[in-house]
């Protein structure tokens, strides 16, 4: 499960394996908890998770699933998506109209549409 700083079981499960004496696995977990605190402070500092995506997928729960994990639980974050017009979804549902607007507009081959 994505969260932000890290997953506490996960880590511990992972740094804790063959600890055996109590002292020793306490102190590693205190670390583990106080790490993964501060990347979560440094995380929402930052304004959250922003998921990038540079492609729609054909299934619009595909992109809703991707664009969800950026505000989990209630934190903070933000999803992009780029896409091209030559991506197969544009391809296949633009319009040649939507071409002709284009090279009335000026647009450059290669150039952003902000």
């Amino acid at each position: 499960d994505i969260q932000l700083g890290g997953n506490i079981d996960m880590r511990l499960a992972d740094e804790t394996a063959g600890i055996e004496d109590e002292a020793e696995l306490a102190r590693k977990t205190e670390e583990v908890k106080a790490d993964i605190e501060a990347k979560k402070r440094q995380a929402l500092e930052a304004g959250g998770l922003y998921v990038i995506g540079t492609e729609r997928h054909e299934s619009r729960r595909i992109d809703n699933q991707l664009r969800g994990r950026s505000g989990r639980q209630g934190d903070p974050g933000r999803s992009k998506f780029y896409l091209s017009l030559d991506d197969d979804l544009m391809r296949i549902f633009g319009t040649d109209r939507m071409d002709g607007m284009l090279q009335k507009l000026g647009l450059q081959e290669g150039e952003a549409i902000v």
